[in-house]
């Protein structure tokens, strides 16, 4: 017995009801060739490491299974390739049977496809916290003049300072 790996990303622009259907076509797919599905995980949607047909982002899915013979996988490769809502795909040989993933269903129904996670702010991130505390227009007012007399106080002490190593290295 040998067991084989397939990941594979598909159009994250898809609705939740469309990637379902690319699951059950992709299981059926494989399943004309007698094997026998172990696991079909959705990763779900993240970041690609480079950008594949103007999209940033893809879903992630994970298909493992277990085969007799091995003469069907140029077949389902070519599958894949043709599929349009395959964006990338990937399969490799297991040397060593996978874990059963439990409570896991190929269903879509709780992910939104079109939420940013990498995006999002870690709770201890000091630069959120600071905008966190200023609530009125007038505190913004304050805080940004605050800045900029501090900076203009600076700049006016480095420029006496430089004056004056100016006046030194003339005499």
């Amino acid at each position: 017995m040998r067991y084989y790996e397939l990941l594979y990303i598909v159009n994250p622009n898809l609705e939740n009801n469309r990637v379902n259907t690319i699951i059950d076509e992709i299981g059926k797919e494989i399943n004309k060739y007698k094997v026998s599905i172990i696991n079909h995980n959705i990763w779900g949607k993240k970041r690609l490491a480079y950008p594949i047909n103007k999209n940033k982002y893809g879903i992630y899915l994970l298909l493992q299974f277990s085969a007799e013979q091995f003469n069907f996988l140029k077949d389902f490769e070519q599958f894949l390739i043709l599929n349009k809502s395959v964006v990338r795909h990937q399969l490799v040989r297991l040397d060593e049977e996978p874990a059963k993933a439990e409570n896991i269903e190929p269903v879509v129904a709780e992910m939104d496809p079109f939420e940013d996670k990498s995006s999002q702010i870690p709770d201890g991130d000091d630069t959120q916290t600071e905008f966190k505390d200023i609530e009125d227009t007038e505190d913004i007012e304050n805080t940004e003049s605050t800045e900029s007399t501090e900076e203009a106080e600076n700049v006016d002490v480095k420029d006496s300072e430089s004056e004056e190593e100016i006046k030194k290295e003339d005499k």
